[in-house]
């Protein structure tokens, strides 16, 4: 089975329906949010999963901004957040290793998990540095 039947499986597993994309990516619909796992690396047993494009980024809060996505990144096991390379908007990652369907299924869970929060944990953040 290849990493991709692998990440469509464990998905379905988890009771979603997973898709491909454009690009050959898997996305699913998860708590009203895309998000996407890339799989261009199918001899690695390493997954990436992107939530995009989650928050715009306001004129003159670029520095507030980059502060947010930092605390976050320190904050959060396994994410990372990150202004992309326009400075609009913000995008949260994460990236795990697996050794077998199982433990691949228990990340991909944990990611979308991980994930599905980032929006909130971002507003209450940015509140946070605001008073």
């Amino acid at each position: 089975m290849t990493k991709k039947e692998m990440i469509f499986q464990a998905i379905e597993g988890l009771g979603y329906t997973p898709y491909v994309d454009d690009e050959g990516d898997i996305g699913v619909r998860y708590q009203m949010k895309n998000i996407f796992f890339l799989t261009k690396e199918e001899d690695e047993q390493y997954v990436l999963a992107v939530l995009p494009r989650f928050f715009e980024v306001n004129e003159g809060e670029e520095t507030l901004t980059l502060a947010i996505c930092n605390k976050m990144s320190r904050e959060i096991k396994l994410a990372k957040v990150y202004i992309d390379q326009t400075l609009k908007s913000v995008t949260a990652s994460c990236g795990f290793l697996y050794t077998d369907m199982e433990s691949l299924r228990i990340n991909v869970e944990r990611v979308l998990d991980i994930l599905g929060m980032m929006r909130s944990v971002y507003k209450k953040t940015k509140a946070d540095f605001m008073q």
